[in-house]
């Protein structure tokens, strides 16, 4: 997990991640893999403005997400922190919820 920075409103940002299986093999994510976006200490996720593309620029297990903070202003506010995390998804078979993928934050710097 890396924090991409401190960034303005309504921006569009990108980060990759890689999947590995056990052996550390670049592996695909699979089972209809979901992205969400967690705000500060709340337990509810988004998943607006959200894009995942698996296996990017078909290279095996590279993943990339793009965030469009524009799409959803009150929930991408100024002074906030997020989360980036699989919320459905798996490696070779086993689950990947619940890894942390990237963080990020608003006018919060």
């Amino acid at each position: 997990m890396s924090y991409l920075g401190d960034f303005a409103t309504a921006v569009t940002l990108d980060t990759k991640f890689c999947t590995v299986t056990t052996t550390g093999a670049p592996t695909a994510l699979a089972g209809t893999p979901v992205i969400s976006v967690y705000k500060d200490n709340s337990v509810t996720q988004s998943t607006s403005g959200v894009t995942l593309t698996v296996d990017f620029d078909a290279v095996t297990g590279l993943n990339n997400v793009r965030i469009d903070t524009s799409l959803d202003g009150t929930f991408y506010a100024a002074g906030s922190n997020f989360q980036i995390i699989i919320t459905t998804g798996t490696v070779g078979g086993t689950s990947v919820v619940g890894y942390v993928v990237g963080e990020f934050s608003l006018n919060n710097r």
